[in-house]
């Protein structure tokens, strides 16, 4: 191995993960959709089982923890509303409570094939970066330097922001995933049948 895959390897490992969690599933009637199965498997347990390996610190942004026994970082008051304020608050939470990390990654509940590679990939860079496939963007499997996405955020304070436009204001690079099912977002009861249909390949 060489000292650049070292480095990158000494840096990706000390990035934190945040699962976000807090989503309302309205597509789903409103089910905690991480505790949704695929197969005999939650799908919290599905994203976990593929990012253990690649941080050495995992927490949930939502509600609760699912027994996993992880941080869970609930949504603020004091900065945007909607699905920004997981990433408010994960931010919050990354620099009260492990200050030597420049940034964090984040993965949704619902993505149960993220890439292996996720976190190696996008910190390639060392600045905000987001997942892009064929399909389009994901900005809910991005990373995201700390300094930079607060500074966004707190223009939002009190207002909803779409991911996309966090990502734009945070200049974040675009890394592609060429498989087509890595970045697949359980939204639907149909997604969810899709999913079974290709979990043996993924």
């Amino acid at each position: 191995m060489s000292d650049r895959d070292d480095n990158i390897d000494a840096f990706t490992l000390a990035t934190p993960a945040a699962i976000l969690a807090g989503g309302g599933a309205r597509r789903m009637s409103g089910a905690d959709k991480g505790a949704l199965l695929l197969g005999e498997r939650r799908l919290v347990d599905l994203v976990v089982e593929r990012l253990v390996s690649q941080v050495d610190r995992i927490i949930i942004s939502g509600r609760h923890g699912y027994g996993l026994g992880f941080d869970v970082v609930a949504d603020r008051t004091d900065g945007p509303v909607g699905p920004a304020a997981g990433l408010w608050a994960a931010a919050q939470w990354v620099t009260e409570n492990i200050p030597d990390a420049r940034g964090f990654i984040t993965a949704p509940v619902d993505g149960p094939f993220l890439p292996r590679d996720l976190i190696e990939c996008l910190c390639e860079s060392g600045s905000c970066a987001i997942a892009v496939d064929d399909n389009g963007e994901h900005p809910t499997f991005a990373y995201w330097r700390i300094p930079q996405l607060l500074e966004v955020l707190a223009r939002y304070a009190g207002e909803g922001v779409a991911l996309h436009q966090v990502a734009r204001e945070c200049s974040a690079a675009r890394v592609a995933f060429p498989h087509e099912h890595a970045l697949m977002n359980i939204n639907t009861p149909e997604d969810l049948k899709r999913a079974e249909a290709v979990a043996g390949s993924v």
